[in-house]
C-alpha cells in the first residue's frame, strides 16, 4: 500500500536523519531474515527457494546440459520470471540482462569446472522465477542463484578427456555425481536517502529512496557492474559522488559475512 504525502515525509527524514532511523529497527547494513531452501526440485541438478520476511519469494532451478563449447561459447545462461509480468516487460528484461552481465564476468564461474573434455562442456541453464516480490528484488534473486549454483550436483564422467576426433558423446556414471565448484557473484542493492546508504531497503523504504545503487560482489572484491537504479517511479533524485565511493566500501566491509552466512547453509 502506497504511503500518504505525510508518512512520506516522516519516514524520508528519519531515514535521512544522521541516525537513519529505520521502521523496523535494523542498522544501515542489516538485512531482513530469509529462510533458504536448497535441493528440493528433484528434476534440477540444483535448486533453491528463497524468502524473505516481508513474504517475497523466488524460486531459482539450475539444469545443465552437455554441449560442444567450440560451437556454444556461452555457458551460463539465464532467464527470469516475474509472476504478473510479461516476458518482454522493462523489469524483466533488465533484470535478466543484468544477471547475465554478471554471471558472464571473468572469474566468475571458472570455465574449466564446467568443461569435461576437449570438446565439450556442460551449459548451465539456470531459471529463476520471482514469485512475489515487494521491493527491487535483485538481492533476492542473487542470493538464490547462489544458493541453487552451491548445490548443484553433475554426472561424474568416466569416458576419454582427449576425444577431440571422436564423434561420440561424453560417457557419465550411473549413480555417482560431482559437486559444482564455483564462487557466484552475489548483487547487493544500496538505497540512497539524502546523504545515508541502506542495504536491503524495505517497500517503503524504497518509496522514499532518491536513487539506488547496484554492486556486484565476486571474489573477494566488487566487480562490474557497478551502477545506479530507479527504486521509485516518483522520487528519483541526484546524489553526490562521494555516496558511491561510501556504498563500495560498505559492500567490502559487510559482503564477506553474507557470503559465509549463505555458504553455511
Amino acid at each position: 500500500m502506497s504511503l500518504s504525502i505525510a508518512e512520506k515525509s516522516y519516514l524520508y527524514d528519519s531515514l535521512a536523519s544522521p541516525d537513519c532511523v529505520r521502521p523496523d529497527g535494523r542498522l544501515p547494513h542489516e538485512f531482513r531474515p530469509i529462510e533458504i531452501f536448497t535441493d528440493f526440485l528433484p528434476s534440477s541438478n540444483g535448486s533453491s527457494r528463497v524468502i524473505a520476511s516481508d513474504g517475497s519469494e523466488c524460486i531459482v532451478s539450475v539444469k545443465a546440459k552437455v554441449v560442444d563449447h567450440h560451437i556454444t561459447q556461452d555457458l551460463v545462461q539465464v532467464e527470469v520470471d516475474i509472476a504478473g509480468q510479461r516476458d518482454d516487460s522493462s523489469d524483466v528484461e533488465t533484470l535478466t540482462s543484468l544477471l547475465n552481465r554478471v554471471l558472464e564476468n571473468d572469474g566468475t564461474i571458472e570455465t574449466n569446472s564446467l568443461k569435461l573434455t576437449r570438446k565439450y562442456s556442460f551449459k548451465l541453464f539456470i531459471d529463476v522465477l520471482v514469485v512475489s516480490s515487494c521491493s527491487y528484488p535483485v538481492s533476492l534473486i542473487s542470493f538464490a542463484i547462489f544458493s541453487s549454483l552451491n548445490s548443484t550436483y553433475l554426472p561424474k564422467l568416466i569416458s576419454c578427456f582427449d576425444d577431440l576426433e571422436v564423434e561420440e558423446l561424453p560417457t557419465f556414471h550411473d549413480c555417482d555425481l560431482v559437486k559444482l565448484e564455483v564462487s557466484p557473484p552475489l548483487v547487493f542493492i544500496l538505497a540512497i536517502v539524502g546523504e545515508n546508504l541502506i542495504m536491503d531497503a524495505a517497500a517503503n523504504e524504497s518509496e522514499v529512496a532518491d536513487n539506488g545503487l547496484i554492486i556486484t560482489w565476486s571474489g573477494e572484491k566488487i566487480v562490474a557492474p557497478v551502477r545506479t537504479v530507479a527504486l521509485n517511479n516518483s522520487d528519483l533524485k541526484g546524489f553526490n559522488p562521494t555516496l558511491l565511493q561510501q556504498g563500495i566500501e560498505m559492500v567490502k566491509k559487510y559482503a564477506s559475512d553474507v557470503v559465509r552466512a549463505l555458504e553455511n547453509i
